[in-house]
């Protein structure tokens, strides 16, 4: 069975803020000293925990969603105004672009 553990009377992070205001110049070590002196055990370690700078954690940004990514257009190869005039018509020959995409998917189908 655990033991319980027994409540300490000293709260050692208080005990060492306390003599800190007191002694603003003190090392860790001078605390520690100080602190063993009223008889309370402290390391040197936990009175630099207590006493270092309270830094705000910095949460990590999202990295990248899986996925396929955007292929570029090759080198020398670029859309020409016709094309685009063309496209445009074709667009609104079949009643916008989310159709004419449509039919130019199932085109791609259909030529593989």
């Amino acid at each position: 069975m655990a033991k319980k553990k027994v409540a300490s009377a000293v709260n050692k992070s208080e005990e060492i803020r306390n003599y800190k205001k007191a002694n603003a110049t003190a090392r860790p070590k001078d605390v520690v000293d100080g602190l063993k002196a009223k008889g309370i055990e402290v390391s040197s370690a936990l009175v630099s925990n207590v006493l270092g700078p309270k830094k705000k954690r910095v949460k990590k940004r999202p990295g990248a969603k899986p996925g396929p990514k955007p292929q570029p257009a090759a080198a020398g190869e670029s859309v020409k105004i016709e094309a685009l005039i063309e496209a445009s018509a074709f667009a609104g020959k079949v009643g916008g672009v989310e159709k004419a995409q449509s039919i130019l998917k199932t085109l791609g189908r259909i030529n593989k």
